[in-house]
C-alpha cells in the first residue's frame, strides 16, 4: 500500500456481524485521531459477515468506511468469499452443498439479517437481490492482503515458504495450522484474524499478530493502530450483553521472542 508516508493505519479484526461493536470502534478511532491530530484508513481483516446478528448494518458500515477515508481497505474473508461462491457456482448440487456450508457457518444469520427467514431457502437469486449490486461489489472488490512497509495484513495466514504474491486465495483466506505453527519470519509481521486467540486476547509472536478476539461470542472486538514508523497499540470496542458498548485504548506493544498475551 502506497501513498501519504504519514498514513496511521487501524486493522480491524472478524467482525461477523456484530455491527454494534464495529460502530463503537470506527467512532473511536475517529475521536483518537481527532484528539491527535492524525490522518488514518481503516482495513478491514475480512468476515464481516455470519454468526452475529447485524451483518447487512456491519457491511453497509465497512462500504460507507472505504467511501469515506481514503486508503481504507477490505480483505476477503472466507465467510465473505462464499456467497460469491455460490453466485459464481453453475452446477446445481455443488451450489447447494455450497449452501449448506455456509448455513453450518452462520450464512443463516446473515440472510436473515437481509430480511430472509430462518427457515426459508438460500438461493442465488436470494442473494443477489437481497444483497444488491453494490454489496456484492465490494465484495468482489476486496484485497487479498494489504502489504505495509513493516506489516503483512492478510485474513487467515500466509503459507509458510512462498513469496507473498505468489500465496493462493485458498491459503490466505483459510489457512490455520500451517501458518500458526510456524516460527520462521514471513519477512514482515503478518497481522491477521480468523482463528480465534486462545486467550480471547490479541497475541503477539516474533513473526504474527493474531487480533480476531471471536467479537460475535465475547462482545469484544480488537483492532491494532499501525503506526507509520511501525509502533502498534491495541484498541477494542467491548460490550456487556445487550447494554452499550465501550472504546477502550491499550498501551503499545513492544515485540518480544515469547508469546505474550496482550490486554490492557
Amino acid at each position: 500500500m502506497t501513498g501519504n508516508a504519514s498514513l496511521h493505519t487501524f486493522a480491524i479484526g472478524d467482525i461477523h456481524g456484530r455491527a454494534d461493536l464495529l460502530e463503537e470502534m470506527l467512532s473511536g478511532i475517529a475521536g483518537k485521531a481527532r484528539d491527535e491530530g492524525i490522518d488514518y484508513r481503516i482495513v478491514f481483516l475480512g468476515d464481516i459477515m455470519d454468526r452475529g446478528p447485524e451483518s447487512r448494518r456491519a457491511l453497509d458500515l465497512v462500504i460507507r468506511t472505504l467511501r469515506d477515508r481514503p486508503g481504507s481497505k477490505l480483505i476477503c474473508g472466507n465467510h465473505d468469499a462464499i456467497p460469491l461462491l455460490i453466485l459464481d457456482e453453475t452446477d446445481p448440487v455443488a451450489r447447494a452443498d455450497l449452501v449448506s456450508h455456509w448455513r453450518d457457518l452462520g450464512g443463516s444469520e446473515t440472510m436473515l439479517s437481509f430480511g430472509l427467514p430462518l427457515a426459508a431457502s438460500i438461493t442465488a437469486e436470494e442473494i443477489r437481490s437481497r444483497f444488491g449490486d453494490e454489496r456484492l461489489q465490494c465484495l468482489r472488490d476486496a484485497e487479498r492482503y494489504v502489504e505495509l512497509d513493516h506489516h503483512i495484513l492478510v485474513h487467515a495466514g500466509l503459507k509458510p515458504g512462498i513469496a507473498l504474491a505468489e500465496q493462493e486465495a485458498q491459503a490466505l483466506m483459510w489457512i490455520r495450522g500451517e501458518f500458526l505453527n510456524a516460527s520462521a519470519s514471513f519477512g514482515k509481521i503478518v497481522v491477521h484474524g480468523h482463528t480465534i486467540t486462545a486467550s480471547e486476547r490479541v497475541e503477539i509472536f516474533p513473526n504474527r499478530i493474531a487480533i480476531d478476539t471471536g467479537a460475535f461470542a465475547t462482545n469484544i472486538l480488537s483492532a491494532l493502530h499501525i503506526s507509520p514508523s511501525g509502533d502498534v497499540s491495541v484498541l477494542q470496542a467491548t460490550a456487556a450483553g445487550p447494554g452499550p458498548c465501550r472504546f477502550l485504548e491499550g498501551r503499545p506493544l513492544t515485540r518480544s521472542h515469547d508469546n505474550v498475551d496482550l490486554l490492557f
